[in-house]
């Protein structure tokens, strides 16, 4: 599982969303945090909106999930249900209301405080950590346990569970909540129900998921394999197993064993938006990167219609995973030559998120997707109509500039390239800049960007030496974290730049090597494909030029391809 910086995707889409905790976090804080509490879908602050309950508004189409509790009132289970229903679409917050108000509904539903208490706890998000968080969830467990005498004695077994993951010592409750649950499931082993919380809670407990080999890091992790996947032979159309057994494959040695069920995920919930862009973590991991653009811009709109009918505290701009979701798509648009809906997904990026905070370095590494999507597909009018960032914002206004300078190298215009490549220069070494927050994620970052615009400039101008060089720095910083997946915070693999180089160097063959090399960590990336055709083409493999047209062709939308833009 990735869980580090300069390229980590998850953590750093997430943090577009609202005002989240890690907004002004230093580089200390930040690193530390992401690899003490790893994020597979962007970050969920501690649950205490503040909401209004009574008025909250059921919305249709999140699927299954729920069983019967300890009460004899019907709308009061409905609430329930899709309390369990938003937890498992990863809509903490809003689960927390529903469990809430089936709470108003009926006062002496234990099982209905015992769903506030779960949902107000540690998740795979990042969120229900602190002491704050943890002191108010297990109060409320505690009341569940005083409430629940008509509970079954599994519900009850579940509440005193629940009591064990938020009392005693802190370094063993995550495990203990984990073993409790696993006992359980042993007991039960055909409830699909206890198999997600029990496999959430080792997913949870576990520092690490994979191993650089992709296999499991951890016991934990083996087990909740096991977990789910004896769950999807029982109930192979149940949204939360589904979506956990995507998050948990997703970084394995296989992560298309996680294909059939992502394909049917969106129709089994197709009004959780989160649940809709879940396939996306797969499709984007094998390579299938028009199905990871698609799954979120129908995310997005989902995320909209939620807005719309449920009037969620601070709409959409406050959904913890709106801008993941936004971000994901633009990632799969750039990757699919998909500039229509790229174009719309920055477009409404930037209207959304207008007011970056200048030490929130995660989210404007996450807009450099915003403005790539113009420097690669945009006119020249939308290209010149971008604002310059204020002087508080360097790491906006270098983007900015990779943005103009993209468009440059579209028009060949190698000295429009080189200045701006120049621009961003001066404005990394400036006192101002290095001064900042997360110095070393932002000086790596914001120079591969210049990198990368020095070898687009070298590719129109015909200098096959300066292009390697400048691609071969890019592709050694890139390097130094995995690439590929979730998706990265660097929108493409720079390598596919340096085999381009290296055919125009003449060096065909070391050119090969390398799209050979990236297509692992980059499976199916169409334009490297097209490099790979043009490469077999001057070695001489006529068929083996013609196959890598066509894979090139499997995953493209976007038009004419050209090496110097590789």
């Amino acid at each position: 599982m990735k869980r580090v910086v300069l390229m980590a995707g998850a953590a750093l889409a997430a943090v577009v969303a609202g005002p989240a905790a890690v907004a002004d976090a230093t580089a200390d804080k930040a690193t530390r945090d992401l690899i003490d509490r790893p994020q597979v879908c962007g970050p969920a602050g501690d649950i205490e909106t503040g909401a209004p309950i009574a008025s909250m508004v059921m919305v249709d189409g999140f699927g299954t999930g729920g069983f019967p509790i300890d009460t004899a009132n019907a709308e009061a289970q409905a609430w329930f249900d899709h309390g369990v229903r938003l937890r498992w679409a990863f809509e903490h917050s809003e689960s927390v209301r529903a469990f809430r108000k089936a709470r108003l509904l009926d006062p002496t539903c234990g099982m209905c405080a015992w769903g506030e208490a779960w949902a107000m706890g540690p998740n795979l998000n990042g969120g229900g950590n602190t002491d704050e968080a943890q002191n108010a969830a297990l109060r409320v467990a505690r009341e569940a346990r005083r409430l629940g005498r008509d509970a079954t004695p599994l519900q009850k077994q579940m509440i005193d569970a629940l009591i064990q993951r938020y009392s005693g010592s802190k370094a063993t409750r995550s495990r203990r909540f984990a073993e409790r649950m696993d006992t359980l499931l042993n007991r039960n082993p055909d409830n699909v129900v206890l198999a997600a919380i029990t496999a959430d809670a080792w997913m949870l407990k576990a520092d690490r998921w994979w191993d650089d080999e992709g296999k499991a890091a951890d016991p934990g992790i083996t087990r909740a394999m096991e977990v789910l996947e004896q769950a999807l032979v029982l109930a192979p159309n149940d949204p939360g197993n589904i979506h956990l057994y995507i998050h948990l494959t997703e970084w394995s040695d296989d992560p298309h064993k996680a294909i059939p069920y992502g394909e049917r995920l969106a129709a089994l919930a197709p009004g959780a938006s989160h649940l809709v862009h879940m396939p996306s973590h797969t499709f984007y991991r094998v390579g299938r990167y028009r199905d990871a653009m698609m799954s979120n811009v129908n995310a997005v709109a989902l995320d909209l219609r939620y807005a719309s009918l449920a009037s969620p505290p601070g709409g959409v701009k406050a959904m913890p995973l709106h801008g993941h979701n936004i971000h994901f798509g633009m990632g799969g648009a750039l990757m699919a030559g998909g500039s229509e809906e790229g174009l719309k997904l920055a477009d409404w990026f930037l209207a959304t998120y207008p007011d970056t905070p200048a030490t929130n370095v995660w989210r404007q590494i996450v807009t450099n997707n915003a403005y790539a999507i113009y420097g690669r597909f945009g006119s020249t009018a939308q290209v010149a109509a971008l604002r310059e960032p204020p002087e508080t914002h360097p790491m906006l206004r270098i983007s900015w500039r990779y943005a103009r300078g993209e468009a440059a190298a579209r028009a060949g215009d190698a000295a429009a390239i080189r200045a701006e490549a120049e621009a961003i220069k001066s404005l990394r070494e400036s006192d101002a800049f290095k001064a900042g927050p997360m110095a070393k994620e932002r000086g790596d970052f914001t120079e591969v960007l210049q990198r990368v615009l020095e070898g687009r400039a070298a590719m129109v101008e015909g200098n096959a030496g300066a292009a390697v060089a400048a691609f071969t720095r890019a592709a050694e910083i890139q390097g130094q974290q995995e690439e590929g997946g979730d998706p990265p915070a660097l929108w493409f693999p720079t390598r596919r730049s340096l085999a381009a180089a290296l055919l125009m160097s003449g060096d065909a063959a070391a050119a090969r090597d390398k799209i050979d090399e990236l297509l692992e960590d980059w499976p199916s990336d169409p334009y490297s494909y097209f490099v790979l055709a043009e490469v077999e083409a001057v070695l001489g493999n006529a068929s083996a030029a013609e196959a890598a047209r066509h894979n090139a062709a499997v995953e493209w939308i976007g038009g004419a391809m050209d090496l110097k833009l590789a």
